[in-house]
């Protein structure tokens, strides 16, 4: 049990950094001149920090052993956080993206492989909710100091402080994972054979859409907001606040029943809900109420997909399609706010919250073309 209560508490840290570029991008923008792209640059640069950590992930824990592997990347995840509340040069905000990114993805990649070996399915599921605890806690922390008179650099340096006692807890206790690094199994499928696999195939693409789509309304909201719907920098902020509450709520509490409704059921129940609710904020219709109800329908469909993989690619090629998900939702994080970034520049920013709709349609399209699998 200490090692479960240890394993939320760093993906509470995960989550904490990860909304802060969006929430606080209505005043890191003029601050630093660049057009609405640049909040794409930033999220690519934690995106490409975080794929290079996952192919590294393995050499790591060789090297630090998995608890060195933890407390070290909470260090740097403090330190990038702390370099960017110092507000530096713009090329080396980006570069601070990057091993931003680098640290999430070490502990990313090194707690799943942990988990798969060590904790039940509920707990992976409640693993990725403690996720959504740290991803309200970081922006609800730099709405609070923008109300508070301080700037958004306020916002990163209180992350940075966080994550710094994070640190120093996983470093305190790094013998105490010496057994989580994951046990050689047999060899497994190749990548092209996972992929001659259409439910395999169709997942993938799923969870690019899917996590394109979650970085998407959560980043943007704060912008569409301010930029088209005249609301405070606070008030934006609370918004992305709000929304990674109720995707943190939503899978928090979906834990509880899914195995009575059924996982496959539930995703096709809330998938249409989930597009109803972006339609909603893009007609400006109570914009608050519909970010809350988008969240909790997309809630359940990361967890849930990881946990359906081995039973549509069959328990053998699992752990290979398990990693290309990741590797697809990944660059999903990448270049989708990128693209509705380039969008917002040369249409205007009232364009994004249809886009975030129209991609809450593919979705929803896109499940319910999987198949049922009990």
């Amino acid at each position: 049990m200490p090692l479960l209560l240890l394993a939320f508490l760093a993906f509470i840290g995960l989550g904490l950094p990860d909304p802060l570029p969006g929430s606080l991008w209505p005043e890191t923008r003029p601050h630093y001149g660049v057009p609405n792209a640049g909040l794409g640059l930033v999220l690519a640069g934690v995106a490409f920090g975080y794929v290079a950590a996952g192919l590294l992930t393995g050499r790591l824990v060789a090297w630090l052993g998995l608890g060195g592997l933890l407390g070290a990347s909470l260090v740097a995840t403090a330190l990038a956080a702390f370099g960017q509340g110092l507000a530096p040069p713009w090329p080396v905000f980006v570069g601070l993206a990057v091993l931003s990114g680098f640290g999430g993805g070490a502990v990313d990649s090194g707690l799943n492989a942990f988990a798969a070996n060590r904790f039940q399915p509920r707990q992976m599921n409640w693993l990725h909710g403690f996720w959504g605890v740290g991803a309200t806690l970081g922006p609800a922390l730099a709405a609070g100091l923008l109300v508070a008179g301080f700037g958004w650099q306020a916002g990163y340096l209180a992350v940075a402080a966080l994550l710094g006692l994070l640190a120093i807890a996983f470093l305190a206790t790094r013998r105490h994972w010496e057994d989580g690094a994951p046990a050689p199994t047999g060899p497994r499928p190749s990548v092209r054979a996972v992929l001659s696999n259409p439910a395999a195939r169709l997942q993938i693409v799923i969870f690019f859409f899917y996590t394109g789509l979650e970085a998407s309304a959560g980043q943007w909201a704060p912008t569409i907001l301010t930029a088209a719907r005249g609301a405070t920098p606070a008030e934006g902020a609370a918004a992305a606040t709000m929304f990674f509450a109720a995707l943190t709520g939503g899978r928090l509490a979906l834990g509880f029943v899914m195995d009575r409704i059924g996982a496959d059921r539930v995703l096709r129940l809330l998938s249409p809900l989930a597009v109803l609710a972006a339609l909603g904020f893009a007609t400006g219709q109570a914009d608050f109420l519909a970010l809350g109800l988008m969240a909790l329908a997309l809630a359940p469909i990361f967890p849930t997909l990881m946990a359906r993989t081995p039973a549509r690619v069959g328990p053998a090629a699992a752990a290979q399609a398990v990693g290309l998900q990741v590797a697809a939702a990944t660059l999903g994080v990448a270049i989708v706010p990128a693209a509705l970034g380039l969008a917002a520049d040369l249409a205007g920013t009232a364009i994004v919250p249809w886009l975030i709709a129209a991609l809450a349609a593919v979705v929803a399209a896109m499940i319910w073309r999987l198949p049922v699998r009990r």
